[in-house]
């Protein structure tokens, strides 16, 4: 492998590895934000599970960077969901510089994905999935 595509390949499995942070990050927040909303409701038990349920998976990613099927397809959903989303409501014209790496929310998806399928998760193709 040149170094220029092995430079390429460890830039995209920083950037999938930091999504993934950050999405688990967002999710026990909420999680933990709704349980501590929730105190004293008939909800408080379910709101608590889902933030326990939130923090096993951080601890799991960040002691073992592993994060189990189900997780791993949810971050992949929420990376694409996320741009499409972005495509509809942001139009940025903007020259593509191949010598680096673009970290728009399209780079982040196809990154994510594409190192979430190289760690063997079962990753489905999506329909708007950009290229890598």
């Amino acid at each position: 492998m040149k170094d220029g595509d092995q430079q390429r390949d460890e830039w995209r499995a920083t950037v999938a590895r930091q999504v993934i942070t950050d999405y688990l990050g967002q999710w026990l927040r909420s999680a933990n934000e709704a349980a501590v909303a929730a105190v004293g409701s008939e909800h408080a038990a379910e709101s608590a599970r889902l933030a326990r349920q939130a923090k096993q998976r951080v601890t799991r990613w960040r002691d073992h960077g592993d994060l189990g099927g189900d997780t791993a397809v949810l971050i992949a959903d929420a990376v694409v969901r996320r741009m499409v989303d972005d495509e509809k409501s942001v139009q940025t014209v903007e020259k593509s510089d191949d010598s680096f790496p673009s970290f728009d929310s399209s780079y982040r998806a196809a990154a994510t994905c594409q190192w979430l399928r190289d760690q063997g998760y079962d990753i489905p193709l999506y329909p708007r999935e950009p290229g890598m």
